[in-house]
């Protein structure tokens, strides 16, 4: 009967998977003879995922049983659309539970969870997943690429970074996004290690998908362009991705491999037991600063593309920004340790990180200008919706790295490293500039996303009005409360500070109406009648093969 119950199971096992398999086989050919037309039988894969690379392609379940590259791109930007939704309500609900100095509505256990799942999900769901969205997306138009041949790892990364987002969600890990030891070997719900099991392996998923993606953007770029394209005109955008898949190829594999330490440890605690407790948190910001411009570097090429259509002016200096693109990338690798300027690495290397870290000003500053002065030589600027976006990403980008400026500074750093004043740095670009400019370029490709649909666009300036002045209060007053010494990552804090942090709250609060919004506009919208063509200034025009 044993034997008979297992053989049962396995049978059925087997049949499940080859029935998956042949309705996915069918569901592909299905939509891609909708797409491609009835030649979709007499091409080969790689052919019409070519010709579907190359498509306007809308937003639809079909790219889940596809796997060319805007099938890949399309999936990475609805699962990353929905992961900022969740992260998002984390942030919003640690924004509410702070109204008091004394904790309230949520516990400083759960307050903890909340901080780690909402650091986690948008760093490495929506930044990080964001980016391989519209690198998935744009490439291929943007270099008019002769191959598309990776299908398939295509789409097993995509699921590797849909399990981790699924294993951070579910997690509930208290030790922040950085998981430093020995906090985190504390095997208790305060300490985070029986929960970070699953975080950790979450991140590792997600970074593998990363840094394949990587690689092949690279292939992409570099490999299958069109040859028509020299290397001297390669899109800005292009280059971007190049500047952060490089970024993510050589810091996240040793991020990766710290986590795999780190998970053992937390079994049978072998790895950084018995070194110095840095040496955890030095392998984390390794990889970790150079992340934080994974997020941004993309975001630029994005205003370097939308800029010059919405001033009616090509961009001032194409060469400088190839060259500022590609210094951000070498010095952003060189300027992790700042993080740790409290943490005893040395007066040496705190002056060398201290120097570097003010170094990468000037490629930041040459990028700033290079927009400003095509804005200064701009004929007649239409503040469109994603212009807006990108004048606020502008604005708020100077803002926060005037604060990143300050934090450079080792004596200066001393005082305000554990207060707001870095979280503030920190959402000034991420909000301003990471998630504005993704929204812009969703505004952008808008109608191609929807078949020939416009957004509304008053309900989209409400969007724009409410991410902007949420940003405003909640990051400023949190840059003045953490000058005064507000401590960050705490669930209570001293009532000296609570007109600060109330204020940050309501300002949480409207961040989290204008999303809301956003996701009311794109569905009501989606279901209008097509009323013009799926074309979109992001990509050029439609190549044959």
């Amino acid at each position: 009967m044993g034997f008979s119950f297992v053989l049962a199971v396995f049978g059925s096992t087997i049949a499940a998977i080859m029935a998956m398999v042949f309705l996915l086989y069918y569901f592909s050919m299905d939509y891609r003879r909708n797409l491609i037309g009835e030649s979709a039988s007499s091409l080969s894969k790689e052919q019409s995922n070519l010709l579907l690379s190359r498509m306007r392609r809308e937003i639809s379940f079909s790219p889940f049983f596809m796997d060319d590259s805007k099938s890949i791109g399309i999936r990475y930007l609805i699962t990353t659309i929905i992961l900022f939704f969740i992260g998002g309500l984390a942030g919003v609900g640690m924004r509410i539970s702070l109204w008091y100095p004394v904790p309230s509505l949520l516990t400083p256990t759960q307050y903890n969870i909340l901080l780690t799942a909402h650091g986690t999900i948008m760093l490495y769901g929506f930044a990080v997943g964001s980016i391989l969205a519209l690198g998935y997306y744009l490439l291929p138009s943007a270099n008019m690429i002769e191959r598309d041949n990776l299908g398939i790892v295509n789409s097993i990364m995509y699921w590797f970074f849909l399990i981790g987002s699924l294993f951070i969600i579910f997690s509930r890990s208290t030790a922040s996004w950085y998981f430093y030891y020995p906090l985190v070997d504390q095997l208790s719900i305060a300490g985070g290690g029986s929960y970070s099991f699953f975080t950790l392996i979450g991140v590792s998923l997600i970074q593998v998908a990363a840094i394949v993606a990587s690689v092949i953007f690279l292939k992409m770029i570099f490999l299958d362009r069109n040859k028509s394209i020299p290397v001297s005109k390669i899109s800005l955008f292009s280059w971007s991705i190049v500047s952060a898949a490089v970024l993510i190829i050589t810091s996240a594999p040793v991020s990766t491999i710290a986590n795999g330490y780190l998970i053992y440890d937390l079994i049978n605690p072998v790895f950084f037991q018995g070194s110095s407790v840095l040496t955890y948190a030095i392998l984390f910001w390794f990889w970790g600063h150079p992340l934080v411009y994974v997020a941004i570097l993309p975001a630029f090429g994005l205003i370097y593309e939308m800029l010059p259509k919405y001033a009616g002016v090509p961009l001032y200096s194409y060469r400088a920004g190839v060259f500022s693109l590609l210094l951000l990338m070498v010095f952003s690798a060189l300027v992790w340790g700042h993080h740790l300027f409290n943490s005893g690495l040395g007066t040496i290397w705190d002056l060398m990180f201290s120097t570097t870290s003010f170094i990468v000003v000037i490629p930041s500053a040459m990028t700033v200008f290079n927009w400003i002065a095509t804005l200064w030589t701009a004929r007649g600027i239409r503040l469109t919706v994603p212009m807006l976006f990108v004048l606020n990403a502008i604005i708020d980008f100077i803002i926060g790295g005037v604060v990143g400026v300050y934090s450079a500074d080792v004596g200066l750093n001393a005082f305000i490293h554990g207060t707001y004043a870095i979280t503030s740095h920190f959402h000034w670009i991420f909000i301003g500039m990471t998630a504005g400019m993704a929204f812009a370029a969703i505004y952008v490709l808008f109608p191609t996303l929807t078949g020939g649909r416009m957004y509304n666009v008053p309900l989209a300036k409400v969007h724009f009005y409410l991410n902007s002045v949420g940003t405003i209060l909640m990051s400023g007053f949190w840059l003045v409360g953490g000058f005064a010494g507000m401590p960050r990552r705490v669930a209570g804090y001293f009532g000296i500070f609570q007109t600060y942090q109330d204020v940050a709250a309501i300002g949480g609060v409207i961040l989290g109406i204008g999303f809301l919004i956003f996701l009311i506009n794109f569905a009501y919208s989606a279901y209008q009648a097509p009323v013009m063509s799926n074309d979109n200034s992001l990509e050029g025009e439609v190549q044959p093969i």
